[in-house]
Parts: structure tokens; sequence; C-alpha cells
């Protein structure tokens, strides 16, 4: 018991001590400035878009491009195509469409070119927005 009672006044006593001393005073580090970000930068998708699909849909991907077919090809900037999902979207440009100039390009494009397109799809309907 006699011990227990010394070690709780040194464990108080202890802490009572750490307490009375005043933290050390620790320098800010001056923050840097971010870098600015670089909004013309091409997407991921954009190189890919631009030698694969714009002939076709247009470089701002609304069927306006210089291939013309029948039925036209989609505006990629509608609410019909940008209201689909990312793998419906994907699956398009994998497998094709059925009566339509649109081929498969499965064997053309690898599943993250196809990915990044699809972003750069989205990407195309945000720039077309009024702001």
């Amino acid at each position: 018991m006699k011990t227990r009672i010394v070690l709780m006044a040194v464990c108080l006593g202890g802490g009572v001590w750490v307490g009375c001393h005043p933290v050390p005073k620790v320098e800010e580090v001056p923050k840097v400035a971010e870098a600015p970000q670089v909004t013309d930068v091409p997407k991921s998708g954009q190189v890919t878009y631009q030698k694969y699909c714009a002939a076709c849909h247009g470089s701002t991907g609304k069927g306006d491009g210089d291939i013309t077919f029948n039925p036209p090809v989609a505006d990629l900037t509608s609410a019909k195509v940008y209201t689909q999902l990312a793998p419906q979207l994907i699956r398009t440009v994998h497998k094709g469409r059925a009566d339509t100039a649109m081929g498969t390009w499965e064997n053309v494009l690898s599943d993250q070119e196809v990915e990044e397109v699809v972003s750069y799809l989205r990407s195309l309907r945000d720039a077309s927005e009024p702001r």
C-alpha cells in the first residue's frame, strides 16, 4: 500500500512538473504558394478521342465531324448520351452499335483508353454548357 502511495505521488508530481513548464514554441513553416491549376492541359482521353473519334463525332463531340453518315452519328454532348452510365458507353465503344456506322473498337483501343475517352466525353458536355 505504501508503495502505491509513493508511486502515485511520483506520477502526480511528475505530471504537475511537466504541466508547469511552458511548451516550446515551434516556428511556423511559411506556406509555399500552390502552383496554379492549368486548365488547358489535354485530358487523358483527348488525344485518343481526336485520333479515333473526332473524324465522325467532331472535335467538340457534337456529331459534326468531317465524315457524315446515315443515320447521323451521335451528338456526344446530348442529354441522351450524357445520362448514360459509363459502363453503357464503354460497351458501346467496345462493341459498336447495330445499324449505325459505330463500329467495334475493342481490338483497337485498350480498356484504359476507352475509359479515358468516356471520361473525356463527359468534359465535352461540361464545356458546351453555358456558364
